[in-house]
């Protein structure tokens, strides 16, 4: 089975002493930490979420004493395992609640980046502590003192089994070569080797399961679905730390972004350009000049409107598709013509920078009002072409390269597209009656496959098609909602983008 394309998940060699001669030297010794391996995994099944029992650096709550009352409080809930870091935690923690124990040491030195369990010093501590399993990390990377191999076959000398922390398939490899009783995906994402995802690393919880060992999943875990989840991708239990035991971890993950500063808000639509500038989440000043067809003209004065403005930070909503981690418009339709390459970055206008397609950007701008805020709400953005996106529970729903809602292409019953008949580009001026009258067929079309596909609290409706008069009217009849933003939607969504930097 294949973790990375056709690649094997195991069996791939590296520059460690040869881990079949050590394993043979050591079989009699590791008899009684194999002896070990069936109670830790009982425990493991009986409660599959192991509390990882740690303080940030320098918290208030990083003592002993502290520490073992949060370890009660897992204790009482049914939990049978914990993963506590240092030699005072531990030995307080283990001698009042006897649970099996994880245990790691924290230690960083200057000639390595390895800093969980590195040496046989940090070893010899936990075993003398009498910790059932002993934390290290398993990545290939330059070790401190004694190789993995050794630090492995010292663990299994002193009877205990070794959780190897993860952040790789490479690493996935090096752990099950070298005889590592349990997988941990610990360190995906916070090393190199790997990118770090949004949430656990799944991916790489797929690639241990599939090596067969034991796999304890570890990583971002903040919500009981992913936890879930884990377990039923073949992971025996799931470490969840942050999310349960650290108050600063959680004060951080639930302080917001705070509405304040000198934004920029940029919408390049396929007729105007336009720049907004915004105090805080005021919109104090629009400029706009006729779409130029030349990228570098676009992106120049823009960049221009930054300079002369004095903004902080800037959100850009523009046709096309747009990566969201790079800002590069990698898919567009020639409404704008060149805009496929467009990068719209730090590096490109001078100040932190976030882009999205405008449909997701309006999405994000509707979910940010009073009006809306902590709904399900969907947006309907018809102006020279046709956007769509959608919010769900504070979330903006889209792919991760920033694919949005393609409702502009659906066929619609006259034979043509969505965007073909509802979008400005298609449509005269002064509409035709015939031109309503499908584009009306086309904005139906919309609104019922937006309802069947996300069932939003609310659908909102914004754009120079989709306020004017004669569309304007069925609104209601339709139970859509016409953007409180009125013609300025597409800039306040640019500007609640950048607040979200």
């Amino acid at each position: 089975m294949g973790c990375v394309g056709n690649r094997p998940c195991f069996g791939r060699s590296f520059e460690f002493a040869n881990p079949a001669v050590s394993h043979r030297r050591s079989r009699r010794v590791r008899l009684r930490a194999d002896s070990r391996v069936p109670m830790i995994l009982d425990a493991l099944r009986r409660f599959p979420l192991v509390a990882s029992v740690q303080a940030s650096d320098g918290a208030a709550v990083d003592d002993p004493s502290t520490l073992l009352k949060l370890a009660q409080c897992s204790i009482d809930q049914g939990v049978e395992v914990l993963r506590l870091q240092g030699v005072e935690n531990i030995r307080t923690i283990k001698a009042a609640i006897g649970k099996p124990v994880i245990g790691l040491i924290k230690q960083a030195y200057p000639s390595s980046d390895v800093y969980i369990t590195p040496t046989e010093v940090e070893v010899q501590a936990l075993l003398d502590l009498g910790c059932e399993v002993i934390a290290l990390d398993a990545t290939p990377r330059s070790r401190p003192s004694k190789d993995f191999v050794a630090l492995v076959n010292m663990i299994h000398q002193g009877g205990a089994l070794v959780m190897a922390d993860c952040d790789s398939p490479e690493s996935v490899d090096l752990a099950v070569s070298t005889g590592c009783d349990l997988i941990g995906t610990t360190l995906s994402g916070y090393t190199s080797a790997r990118s770090m995802t949004e949430g656990p690393d799944f991916d790489l919880v797929r690639c241990a399961v599939a090596t067969g060992k034991p796999v304890i999943a570890e990583g971002r875990y903040g919500h009981r679905w992913q936890v879930e989840s884990a377990l039923r991708i073949g992971a025996t239990a799931v470490v969840v730390g942050g999310a349960i035991n650290d108050p600063v971890k959680q004060t951080r993950a639930m302080t917001p972004s705070p509405a304040q500063g000198r934004i920029g808000a940029v919408d390049i639509g396929g007729t105007w350009l336009r720049f907004g500038v915004f105090k805080g989440s005021k919109l104090i000043d629009i400029r706009r000049i006729e779409r130029p067809d030349d990228r570098q003209e676009r992106l120049d004065w823009v960049r221009s409107q930054i300079l002369e403005a004095g903004v902080e930070r800037v959100g850009v909503g523009t046709g096309g598709t747009v990566n969201p981690a790079t800002g590069e418009v990698w898919e567009a339709k020639p409404i704008i013509p060149g805009h496929q390459g467009s990068i719209f970055s730090s590096e490109t206008l001078g100040v932190p920078t976030k882009a999205l397609n405008d449909g997701l950007a309006t999405a994000w701008g509707h979910a940010c009002h009073p009006l809306f805020a902590g709904s399900n709400v969907a947006t309907l953005a018809l102006g020279t072409g046709v956007g769509a996106g959608y919010v769900r529970e504070g979330k903006l729903v889209c792919g991760s390269r920033g694919e949005y809602p393609r409702l502009n292409d659906v066929m619609t019953p006259l034979g043509r597209t969505i965007e073909d008949l509802l979008g400005g580009a298609g449509l005269s001026p002064n509409p035709t009656q015939e031109q309503q009258e499908d584009a009306i067929v086309a904005f139906e079309t919309a609104v019922k496959l937006v309802r069947e596909m996300y069932y939003p609290d609310h659908i909102v409706v914004c754009g120079g098609v989709g306020l004017s008069p004669w569309l304007a009217r069925h609104l209601d009849r339709l139970s859509c909602k016409p953007s409180p933003y009125g013609a300025e939607a597409g800039l306040y969504g640019s500007m609640w983008l950048a607040h979200a930097i």
